[in-house]
């Protein structure tokens, strides 16, 4: 199981929660998005193969959802910065950069006489 909180001002949060549990073939799954009481929070699960989805309002109603969305992507913005790690290119994935051979370089060649 796993879940993060992401906090910022005037109130805006973004909460995920994830659950597996490989023995009884479940999997749950949650993300919710909060401006002070009001949230909008979705669901997915998903036992023995049947999946089922919901979405939840708390402080709203579904018809105001798209506003509230919105909202809270205006508000949020300041939420998420890159980290560091996103502006680095990956390393050591396969990924070969400008001017580098993608020549093995373990090992030294073997001559044949």
């Amino acid at each position: 199981a796993s879940a993060s909180t992401s906090k910022g001002p005037g109130g805006v949060e973004e909460t995920k929660k994830s659950y597996k549990d490989s023995t009884t073939k479940t999997q749950k799954m949650q993300y919710g998005r909060h401006i002070g009481d009001r949230s909008t929070v979705q669901g997915r699960s998903q036992v023995r193969g049947q999946r089922e989805d919901r979405k939840d309002y708390f402080g709203l109603t579904e018809a105001q959802a798209p506003e509230f969305d919105q909202e809270w992507g205006t508000k949020a913005s300041g939420l998420f910065r890159p980290s560091i790690a996103n502006t680095h290119p990956a390393r050591n994935r396969g990924i070969l950069k400008p001017g580098r051979s993608d020549k093995q370089r373990g090992l030294p060649h073997l001559k044949k006489n």
